[in-house]
This record gives structure tokens, sequence and C-alpha cells, in this order.
């Protein structure tokens, strides 16, 4: 069986973090990367980052972790429990004939997305399928699982420590011309789950169109 490795970043979230731990199943390769949390998190063999250096960032020090430890794939989950655990790990079964699968809210339950954050999801997904001729339904879900050689073969360290990294990841691959696929999955929106603001988010969106419309 191919070695899995599960990325958790997390920000001041112990509460979901204990749940999210105690979900999965035993043995598995877990890496929490606590960005900058106060007071700090509690979990076993725990990355920290003294300071918060972003969402990005907290992923590149999960995935080296990962890839140094020898881990084929690698599936994303985040400390706030906002994506099912399992479920998201059962996205690392589609690797089988793919180099990343997300796990799409579109397939699922999209109407608990609220809905300025859907209509610019759509959008947004809608235009990188114009660029890149694809036809996914979600391209901005944090619900993603991907081959080792396919994160191995992108200059994680060039993409940004933000959000935008997201995208940027995933429009590497699609340049690439990569396999992605979709699996459905529902999203949790309860006031524990971590959210951008609304200016960042429009930051987000007009950043997603630069990585999208990008000449390359």
């Amino acid at each position: 069986m191919p070695l899995t490795a599960v990325v958790i970043p997390a920000l001041d979230c112990q509460a979901t973090l204990d749940r999210v731990l105690a979900e999965l199943p035993p043995g598995v390769s877990v890496h929490v990367v606590d960005d900058g949390s106060t007071p700090p998190l509690r979990a076993p063999g725990v990355h920290r980052h003294p300071v918060n250096r972003g969402y990005g960032a907290a992923q590149k020090t999960g995935y080296a972790a990962a890839l140094a430890e020898g881990a084929e794939r690698v599936v994303l989950l985040h400390g706030d429990g906002q994506y099912p655990v399992g479920p998201t790990l059962a996205l690392a079964d589609a690797l089988d004939a793919a180099d990343a699968v997300l796990g799409s809210r579109f397939l699922g339950d999209a109407d608990a997305i609220p809905a300025w954050r859907r209509w610019g999801n759509r959008a947004l997904t809608g235009l990188a399928n114009l660029r890149f001729g694809t036809r996914h339904t979600e391209l901005h879900t944090g619900a993603r699982a991907f081959r080792a050689e396919a994160l191995r073969a992108v200059d994680l360290g060039a993409l940004s420590d933000d959000y935008l990294f997201d995208q940027q990841l995933l429009c590497a691959l699609l340049r690439a011309r990569r396999t992605l696929v979709e699996r459905p999955v529902r999203a949790a929106y309860d006031p524990s789950v971590q959210s951008i603001s609304f200016r960042r988010s429009v930051r987000y969106g007009l950043g997603c169109v630069r990585e999208i419309l990008r000449p390359g």
C-alpha cells in the first residue's frame, strides 16, 4: 500500500484540532503545522512556526515534512474541522488514476456555502476552465490529495505564503497537464470554522484572476 501522509495546517483551534486528530485512523502519518498559535497548539510531533507565516507557508512546511519521510500520497486536512475527516482521507483512493484529487462542495451540498463565496467560487472556477480547457466544478476547495511526484514537480517555495498558494498550486498542475479529478465532499460553516474576511477574499480573487491569466 502506498504510504499516505496527512498534512494539517492549524491556527488557534485546539478544540477542533483535537476532534480531527481523534477521528484519524490509528497509525496514519500526521503532520500538524501550528502556524503561530497563541498559546501553541498541542499535538504529537507538531511542526511549529514561531510566528504566523500564512496558510500557504503552513502547507509548504507540512508538504516538505511529508515528502521527506517518503510519503507517496499526501492529504490536506484543516485543523478547524471544516472538512470531514473520513471523506477527505478517502480522496487518496482516487490517486490511483490521478495526480491530484479535489473534494468538491459543488458535487455535495453547495447551498451550504455562503452565497457571495459560492458565486465567486463559480466565477473563478469557470474562468480557469476556460483558460485550461477543463470542466471542474470547484478549484477552491480546501479538501485535497496529491501524489508525491506531482508536489515534487512544482516549485512550492516560489508560491505565495498566503491563501493564493492554493490556486497557484492547482494552476501549476493544470499548466503541466497533470490529471485532476473531483469527488463530492461536504463542508461545515459553524462558528468554529475559520474564514477569511470579505476584503481578503476580494484580494484573493483578484490574485486568482492574475494567476489564471498569467502566460505559460
